[in-house]
């Protein structure tokens, strides 16, 4: 009998302790593992909110790049860690490619997201093109399909994965042409080697008010006012987010306690000037509506990269239904 309650309160012990020092996170600096290089939009978004989110909860917050195997090095690591709120993903849209490309096992319904924001998709031609608006090329494509190049940055990227939704159910019909990354994507079209580069805004800015890049569209629901220029929208089927993202089964009072922190840092100056400086709209997403997002989006992204032949394996090895 003593036996017993002495192993009762033993356990009853360490449950408390257990949920006292879960109360107390963080205790430490937390680690913030962009799985994208430095200077694009996923590593700045991810350095501008670590600013934010020291404020709130009280310890150093550090953004860290960790590149490799189209953002799965990074990924797993957060993944393989301790499910503690110490290690953050920072990641974007473009991780829901990763299942179906056999990067990582995980699917947008195992992670919590953190959506800073995003900036849209811009379909631009070089200076001096032919085409001056965007029916005049559509008009062309449909004559020529699989004809015209068009270069979107890596396979299974945001901007590539809008122009497999604008040719599957748009009849947008170019001849894809991989480069490393939105930047030798743009100068390929500057130097004509492409005829069409769909990238987004933040990347294209500097081209596009050096009028180096004529933008003919917009991938969006609304024109978009820019430089001077009016351009005319497309579609709003997919966005781009960046941001980071947390195991779902992290504990649910560090889960609150990182979303009230976020809350607070979207408001931060390093934010705002984020989204400044990349053109993007700020959406501050969190909780059910940005894991709805994500899963919605994830659908559109593998089942496309499974219809063209890219995807390693079928979504609905993962239970991801088509959209």
């Amino acid at each position: 009998m003593k036996r017993a309650l002495s192993i009762i309160l033993g356990v009853a012990l360490v449950l408390s302790f257990a949920s006292v020092y879960a109360g107390e996170w963080p205790e430490r600096t937390i680690n913030i593992i962009v799985y994208a290089a430095a200077g694009g939009a996923t590593d700045l978004s991810n350095r501008a909110i670590a600013e934010g989110l020291k404020g709130p909860l009280g310890v150093d917050v550090v953004a860290s790049n960790m590149p490799g195997a189209m953002g799965g090095t990074a990924v797993n690591y957060v993944w393989t860690s301790k499910h503690d709120g110490y290690v953050f993903a920072g990641v974007s849209e473009g991780y829901l490619g990763q299942c179906v490309l056999g990067i990582h096992h995980t699917t947008a319904k195992d992670w919590e997201w953190f959506m800073v924001g995003g900036t849209p998709g811009l379909i631009s031609v070089k200076a001096g093109s032919p085409y001056k608006d965007f029916q005049q090329l559509y008009d062309d494509v449909k004559s020529k399909p699989g004809e015209i190049k068009i270069a979107t940055s890596i396979p299974g990227c945001i901007w590539n994965i809008q122009w497999l939704t604008a040719k599957k159910y748009g009849g947008f019909d170019l001849k894809f042409v991989p480069y490393g990354g939105s930047f030798p994507s743009q100068t390929a079209c500057m130097a004509g080697e492409i005829e069409v580069a769909w990238t987004g805004l933040g990347e294209q800015s500097e081209f596009v008010k050096g009028r180096k890049l004529q933008p003919l569209a917009v991938y969006d629901t609304k024109p978009l006012e820019f430089a001077g220029l009016t351009i005319p929208p497309i579609t709003n089927s997919i966005k781009q987010f960046v941001g980071f993202a947390l195991p779902s089964d992290t504990p649910r009072d560090i889960l609150a306690k990182a979303t009230d922190a976020f809350k607070v840092a979207m408001k931060h100056k390093a934010v705002a000037d984020y989204g400044k400086m990349k053109y993007s709209e700020l959406y501050g997403y969190y909780g059910e509506k940005s894991k709805t997002i994500a899963i919605n989006q994830q659908k559109v992204f593998a089942w496309l990269l499974y219809d063209e032949g890219i995807a390693k394996k079928s979504p609905a090895e993962f239970g991801i239904p088509r959209p």
